[in-house]
């Protein structure tokens, strides 16, 4: 009988241990997907992308990003912002804006807890050229004063440092003599 408990002891230690392993496991995997979710997640490039393919489509940029829905994205209830030309979208907001039907401007701003990690971008846009700017996420109570088409001074007091500049006709020739060979 003292067996019996003893062997039944040992039963029920063992599964315990397995309980805590698994909870402590548990445990770090749900802490490490909420550090994820609150993470920035930058897409400038996407958006510029989208915006560009846009261009090639109607002739033009759009007067805002709500435009890009049913002709490059597709139809979703996103919540638009400032005469639906922001958006807020995995802790980066955009703000878009036409300076012609052949220039536009996007500030990428991280947001969130983690936004510290993640970089501030600014971009100017045509069809044939892109100006990047990069700097460290804005401290909050400067975005409110952030410019639809700054100037380089203003620039580099938000701390952003210009990029190399993106060609897109040298990279359009040079995908054509690719798939010419």
């Amino acid at each position: 009988m003292v067996a019996s408990r003893i062997k039944l002891s040992l039963i029920v230690a063992v599964m315990a241990l397995f309980i805590v392993i698994a909870a402590y496991i548990y445990s770090l995997w749900s802490v490490d997907r909420k550090k994820q979710a609150e993470m920035p997640v930058e897409a400038v490039s996407m958006m510029m992308r989208d915006l560009l393919r846009f261009h090639e489509k109607r002739g033009g940029f759009p007067d805002d990003l709500q435009k890009l829905e049913g002709v490059i994205w597709e139809r979703k209830n996103r919540l638009f912002s400032a005469e639906n030309r922001a958006l807020n979208h995995r802790n980066y907001y955009y703000f878009y804006t036409q300076i012609s039907p052949h220039q536009f401007t996007l500030w990428a701003i991280p947001t969130g807890n983690s936004r510290e990690d993640a970089p501030t971008w600014f971009l100017v846009v045509s069809p044939d050229i892109c100006r990047r700017f990069k700097g460290a996420a804005l401290p909050l109570e400067q975005i409110d004063g952030i410019e639809a088409n700054p100037t380089l001074k203003k620039l580099g007091v938000f701390g952003l440092i210009e990029q190399p500049i993106i060609n897109f006709k040298d990279q359009q020739k040079a995908s054509e003599q690719f798939t010419k060979k």
